[in-house]
């Protein structure tokens, strides 16, 4: 039986592709952004800046 065919989670056939449910500890070990200011990027122009805050508020 070639790779494709064994499903390793004993789900549906076609779901193997499909995000799995996070667990708890997956969620106690996700990054926590802790400000949209952290996503800024550096050396932006002033229109890019202005665009990118705007992106972020809508």
């Amino acid at each position: 039986m070639s790779d494709a065919a064994i499903h390793g989670q004993g789900g549906p056939h076609g779901t193997d592709l499909l995000p799995r449910d996070l667990t708890d500890e997956d969620f106690a070990a996700a990054p926590v952004l802790t400000s949209l200011y952290d996503l800024l990027i550096e050396d932006l122009t002033d229109d890019e800046y202005d665009s990118f805050i705007d992106a972020l508020s809508s």
